[in-house]
């Protein structure tokens, strides 16, 4: 006779929630606007320099395509060429 192992079931945790964002209110008493901290600007586009992303690349290999005309081509060597042109700087 063949035994079979039961089957434990799976507790999942829930996600937990974003910190909240700390509000103050304005100084006018019953205004009711509140007043968000100021964002701290942080140079997400320089720290980006010189790496070439997928959609970079992507979108260049569909401009090869549009100007061959929408022809029979190969993909791969669009994604190459592609490559090819963002790393010389075009």
């Amino acid at each position: 006779m063949a035994m079979y192992k039961k089957k434990s079931a799976v507790v999942s945790t829930p996600a937990k929630a974003p910190a909240a964002v700390p509000v103050s209110r304005s100084e006018t008493k019953g205004s009711g606007t509140a007043v968000l901290p100021k964002a701290v600007a942080t140079p997400v586009a320089t720290s980006f320099v010189g790496k070439i992303t997928y959609e970079q690349i992507s979108a260049r290999a569909y401009e090869i395509y549009l100007k061959r005309g929408f022809g029979p081509g190969d993909a791969l060597s669009d994604w190459l060429e592609a490559e090819r042109q963002l790393k010389a700087g075009r």
